[in-house]
């Protein structure tokens, strides 16, 4: 999900609780599955709204082991298991 084009309902954001902000990497994560798992499946608009921009001063760019980390246990919270 490219986070900058994401828009959410401010009644969707409070019901889920917003994002979790003891999470350093993965908050965006853990918030889509909250909202997905309390509202079903996102909305797909066909036209572009935003772009993400890539560089290598990112966090996910320089702490690429602690994101995956923090990612999986996201999914482990939501999901129960770490699917391979």
């Amino acid at each position: 999900v490219a986070q900058p084009a994401t828009l959410v309902r401010r009644t969707a954001w409070e019901a889920v609780g917003g994002v979790d902000e003891a999470l350093a990497m993965a908050m965006d994560y853990d918030l889509w599955w909250k909202l997905f798992k309390r509202f079903g499946a996102p909305a797909y608009v066909p036209e572009y709204l935003a772009v993400n921009r890539e560089h290598r001063g990112t966090k996910t760019a320089t702490k690429r082991s602690l994101h995956y980390r923090e990612a999986m246990s996201v999914v482990r919270k939501h999901h129960g298991v770490l699917p391979v």
